[in-house]
This record gives C-alpha cells, structure tokens and sequence, in this order.
C-alpha cells in the first residue's frame, strides 16, 4: 500500500543525523529488563521485532498503568512513546489504587451521572481526610467513562468503570507514519475504543482520510506501510 503523505508535525526538530541511531529489538528488550530488574519484577521482555526510533538520550521506562507486563519507553527529545508487552504477571494496575472490584471505597459521586459519562474532576468527592488509597482512586477515576449510571454520594469502584483503552472512540490520537527514514505524526480520531496492539480506524483530521493503524500507547497509534 501507498502510504498517503500527511500534513504533519514532524518529530525530528533537528536532523536525524544529530541524534544516535535508534536501538535494535536486542538493546531496546536489555534495557527494558534492566529496568524490571531494577524494580524488582520478575520475568524478561521478549525481542521486539522493530527497532526504536532515534533518540537523543537512553530512552525512560516505566510500567505502563502501574503494571510491568507492558513496559513503556518514552524519548524526550524527538517526542516519542512506545509499549512493549512483557513475560512479567499482569498486575492490577495503579488505576485500582490496591482496591478490589468488590471492596468499598471513600470516594464517591457529587452528582447524578448517567451511563457514559466521562468523570471530570468536578463529579468527584474525597472524604476530608483522604487516605493515600482515596487520593490515588481519586486521581485514577478521572477521564474514566461510566459503565452504568451512579447517583449523588455512590461510592465509585472499579466495577463501575468501562474498560482502560488506551484509545477511546471520538477521542484524540497521534498517529505516527513512518515510510524510510521520514517520521511524522498526524492528528486524528479514534472511531473505535481500543487497547494496546489492536488495529483501530482512525480519521486523519487533517486529510480527512480513514486508517487503520496499531495502538502502540495511550493516545497514539501507528500507520504501517503495509495495512490496508
């Protein structure tokens, strides 16, 4: 497939040979596990298949949403993000600030909200002397959206909650296109929720045109020369 040109932001500000080359599938998978080991978390990340992108310095990496069996590399300087699932157990991410779907929690609605709504800081109450859990629950429920309608002074649990896409439909996506050396990201709009690895459609706001990329992190999905 053709892959169409899009009116972009280029990601490299400064020429691509300014910067180091990017790491192979071998060095980015050491660095990851250097990382887990670190942290103390069992289990090693497979072989990417890809190579990461130019970076001007050793990429970060972080659990993604708490949880190390999906590990996320991040470059400050050209912009970028990548996930990369590994062998370490999946955890309950920090979303659930330790609390299980059936466990009461302290923060609750300050308002009547119906079916699909996505929580604002606003429609959320902590008690006057929230505990670390509360003020992490708090924090993690904001821009979730409601799987079912709560009423004013409910508390607010996990079951509550639809699924964490990473991408969600309507929502804002940067989509990357990689064709050779040339790097660009293109606004765009999911038109499907979706979570890491899945192929979603997108629209490119600035062409207008439909694609299917690959969710790569949150908010930010992938264009690859061969998808159709």
């Amino acid at each position: 497939m053709r892959v169409p040109l899009l009116v972009a932001l280029v990601l490299t500000a400064t020429p691509a040979a300014a910067l180091p080359e990017g790491l192979n599938g071998k060095e980015t998978a050491a660095i990851v596990a250097t990382a887990m080991r670190e942290a103390g978390v069992p289990g090693t990340p497979p072989v990417p298949i890809r190579s990461l992108p130019p970076c001007s310095h050793r990429p970060h990496v972080a659990a993604l949403n708490g949880s190390w069996s999906v590990a996320e590399l991040r470059c400050d300087a050209p912009a970028w993000k990548r996930a990369l699932r590994t062998t370490a157990p999946a955890v309950q991410a920090s979303r659930t600030a330790g609390r299980d779907a059936g466990q009461e929690t302290d923060v609750t609605l300050a308002r009547p909200l119906a079916r699909g709504t996505v929580l604002a800081a606003s429609d959320i109450v902590a008690p006057d002397e929230p505990s670390l859990a509360d003020r992490e629950w708090r924090s993690a429920v904001i821009g979730r959206r409601l799987k079912v309608a709560l009423g004013p002074g409910q508390p607010v649990l996990p079951r509550h909650l639809e699924p964490d896409w990473l991408v969600t439909r309507g929502g804002p996506v940067a989509v990357r296109v990689a064709v050779g050396n040339i790097e660009v990201l293109a606004p765009g709009e999911a038109l499907a929720d979706a979570g890491l690895g899945d192929l979603v459609e997108v629209r490119n706001l600035s062409s207008g045109a439909i694609l299917r990329a690959t969710v790569t992190a949150r908010n930010m999905a992938e264009v690859r020369p061969n998808m159709r």
